[in-house]
Formats: C-alpha cells, sequence, structure tokens
C-alpha cells in the first residue's frame, strides 16, 4: 500500500509544470460475490494413481465462496504542456482474507512524445496487450491474472499490469513498438486459495532473479496494407507459467519459469461484413532445444483463425479455432515415461480448441447477454462464460454470470478446474 502511494504521489509531485496541468478524476464502487455450485469430491483419479513419490497429489483449500469483496477504483488523467500522467488505483476489502484491506497501484505511468512526435515513451506501471484472438493469446505474452478471470470479476482484471518502458515509433514504413519489463511477471494461476487445484506435493516456485539479463523484450511491427493489418512480433523472457520442474539433490523440488523465445505474426481485416484473423507463432523452448527434458516444456507451433460479425440487429457472433503443435513429441513422451512411467501426463501432440461468442442487446441496448464457450476435442474438456449486464442508469450497473467447466481429466486446462463451477454477481455505481 505505502509503495502504490508513494508512487502515485511522485507522478503528481515531479510532473513537470504541475501548476498548469488538467487533472480528471473518475472511478467506481463496486460489490462482488461469487459462490460454488455443488461440493468439493475426493482425489481425482489421475492423481491418486501416481506411486508414491512420484507427483504425490494434495489438496488445497477449497471454499464454498469464491470472492466477496468490496472494491474502489479511482482513475486519473493529469494533462500537461509537454506530456501526461495516469494512474487507477484499486482499494480491496477482501472478504475471504478476514481484516485484508489492500491497495493497489494498477496503472501508474507517465506519457510524452518526442523526436517531432516520431517517439512515444510511456514509463511505469501498465497492462499491455497485442494481438488478435478473442481470449485467445498466441503472441500476445503479458501477464494475466487467470483466477480473477475464473471467478467471475470484470473482463479489464485479466490482464495484469507490470512495471514496464513502451516505446512507439511512427514515421517509417512499419510502425514499431517495443516493450521492455525490467522484472519478469508471471501469470498468476490457481494454487487452491480460492479455486480447487489440485497439485503436487512440492508446490514451491521460484521466479527468476532480478538481473538484468532475466527481463523482458516483447517487439511488434505492423503495417496496414488496404485494409488489411498486418504484424509481426518477437519475444525474449520466459513461459508465463511455471511448466519447467528443478530436482535437484541441494534444494526442495520446485517448479520454475524456462527460457522462451517467440516470434510470429498476425493477418486482421475485413471479410464477408465481418472481420477475420489469423495469428500463428513459434514457441522456441530456450532451456531443452532438443526436446529430450521431461522437466521442461518442449518447442510448439501454436496458430489460429477467427472470424466474427455482426447477424442481425444487436446480435454479434464469433468463432475461433486454435492449434497448438508440440516438436519432438515422440522424444518427450520416450523420456517423460523414462522418468515417471507411462501413467504421467502429456498433452496431444496435436492440441485443437475451438471457441464460440453470442452477444445479444435488449432493452433499448441496456441489457446485454452473453455467452463464451471454449470447447477442445483432444483435451475432452470445455469452459462456458454466461454474463448478463443491465446498464440501469448511466452511473449504476449490475452484472450477474456463471463459470461452468467440464472435463474427463483433471490434469487438463479446463478439467482441472471441474469441481470450480460457480455463479457470481457485481453491483457498481461509477462517477
Amino acid at each position: 500500500m505505502k509503495r502504490s502511494v508513494w508512487m502515485v504521489g511522485l507522478v503528481l509531485v515531479l510532473w513537470p509544470a504541475a501548476s498548469r496541468a488538467q487533472l480528471e478524476l473518475h472511478g467506481f464502487v463496486e460489490s462482488g460475490t461469487a459462490v460454488r455450485l455443488g461440493d468439493v469430491g475426493g482425489v481425482p483419479a489421475e492423481w491418486g494413481s501416481v506411486p508414491a513419490g512420484q507427483l504425490p497429489a494434495v489438496w488445497a483449500g477449497p471454499q464454498d465462496f469464491l470472492m466477496r469483496e468490496a472494491r474502489l477504483q479511482l482513475r486519473g488523467d493529469l494533462y500537461g504542456d509537454v506530456g501526461e500522467a495516469h494512474f487507477v488505483m484499486d482499494a480491496l476489502e477482501d472478504g475471504l482474507r478476514q481484516g485484508s484491506a489492500e491497495m493497489t497501484l494498477r496503472e501508474g505511468y507517465v506519457k510524452f512524445n518526442a523526436l517531432g512526435d516520431h517517439l512515444e515513451v510511456r514509463a511505469g506501471r501498465q497492462p499491455t496487450t497485442w494481438g488478435t484472438g478473442d481470449l485467445l493469446f498466441i503472441n500476445d505474452l503479458f501477464p494475466k491474472d487467470w483466477v480473477s478471470f475464473f471467478i467471475g470479476r470484470e473482463d479489464q482484471y485479466l490482464k495484469l499490469p507490470s512495471d514496464a518502458v513502451r516505446l512507439g515509433i511512427y514515421g517509417l514504413p512499419v510502425g514499431v513498438d517495443l516493450v521492455y519489463t525490467p522484472q519478469f511477471t508471471a501469470d498468476n494461476l490457481p494454487q487452491g486459495e480460492r479455486l480447487a487445484f489440485w497439485a503436487p506435493a512440492f508446490v514451491p516456485t521460484q521466479l527468476p532473479t532480478s538481473e538484468l539479463g532475466n527481463g523482458e523484450f516483447a517487439l511488434r511491427l505492423n503495417r496496414y496494407f488496404g485494409s488489411i493489418n498486418a504484424a509481426f512480433y518477437g519475444y525474449v523472457g520466459f513461459w508465463k507459467s511455471p511448466l519447467g520442474m528443478r530436482v535437484e539433490a541441494s534444494s526442495p523440488v520446485g517448479f520454475y519459469y524456462p527460457e522462451l523465445r517467440s516470434w510470429g505474426g498476425s493477418l486482421r481485416g475485413p471479410l464477408f461484413g465481418g472481420v477475420a484473423w489469423a495469428e500463428g507463432a513459434y514457441y522456441d523452448s530456450a532451456d531443452d532445444p532438443d526436446g529430450v527434458d521431461p522437466l521442461v516444456p518442449n518447442s510448439e507451433w501454436r496458430g489460429m483463425v477467427g472470424y466474427e460479425r455482426s447477424w442481425w440487429s444487436d446480435f454479434t457472433g464469433g468463432m475461433q479455432f486454435y492449434w497448438e503443435g508440440m516438436q519432438d513429441y515422440a522424444a518427450a513422451r520416450s523420456s517423460l515415461d523414462a522418468a515417471f512411467g507411462p501413467q504421467a501426463f502429456l498433452k496431444d501432440e496435436n492440441r485443437t480448441l475451438l471457441t464460440v461468442r453470442l452477444r445479444q442487446q435488449l432493452l433499448y441496448q441496456t441489457l446485454t447477454l452473453g455467452v463464451f464457450g471454449f470447447y477442445s476435442p483432444t483435451d475432452e474438456d470445455s469452459y462456458v462464460r454466461l454474463t448478463a449486464d443491465y446498464d440501469y442508469s448511466d452511473q449504476l450497473k449490475l452484472t450477474a454470470g456463471a463459470n461452468l467447466f467440464q472435463g474427463k481429466d483433471s490434469r487438463t486446462l479446463f478439467g482441472m478446474n471441474d469441481q470450480n463451477d460457480s455463479v457470481y454477481g457485481r453491483i457498481r455505481l461509477s462517477f
């Protein structure tokens, strides 16, 4: 809390020509609750069959409530003669952590132009997003908060901020965006605190050390060709999830974030009265280039195509097809069998995923009903998000929804959340 207040104060105090700047403040107060549907069962058979001493499974604290919180968000924009500053503060009272109130700085950065407006500099805490997918991310390797996403918080909380410097270069044949994050920021994943989650008993996770060489670099080059936007992406950093495992006699067994290099591209533009997109990338797992280490994820190709359009008045529908192709699959299967036995889990060589989004607006566009569904034919699991947003007035908004998971195997992406079905509601007053 002190760090957040100090950073905002620094922006306001040191901002050049602050006495002549214009400050705009707005925000909201929100109350949110999410309740689990059904009871949490026993140990999944997939974990129970693991031999003693080889990834034994433990349970970490299920709760009936997944969310019970009150939130105040304050947004500020400060415009000066040479640039601007922006901050977003969240004050949260979390009913699942008795006596726990916290203030966090979600955004806090300064932005200015230089070199005759050919260079834009944005420095500070900020969320970053790019790519073409609808809730699917390939070249967007910026941190995500999957816990917030799965318990029913607003979609803005899916994107985690990070302390970074972003440079935008204009006036060239292509637009250039470069993001440097000095300290690696990982995805926020379920760990048993709110969401039911089965995991190996040795759950300690080691983040990359705070060294200059352990920062993250992300690059985007983009240009329009007529109405088609084409982009190239590059990334140097780490897998956003702790997919690596260390087994050393001198230290406890634990997970870590292996090094990752990625490059890819995307196309997005109008098609048949709607919008179509295609995106792909190669994930180079630098810690295991030959794909023979069972404790490190293999390199893989990822790709997707999607299409969305307005089919009739106030109704929008879209679909996506997503694919992951693991490299050196035979080597990965062989090394995993040798280390942990044939019962050890390994995702399919070619994993596929389908998504559908449907949105209907009613009552003069004050009521919005939405369905977003994920289904994986290869994993045989699914996840459906149901939402209903009602704008009672310009200031008051009511939201209700549900998160429904299904899966045959508790080790697949949505199967591991099979006991986390929930309904949620939020009431928000904006000002």
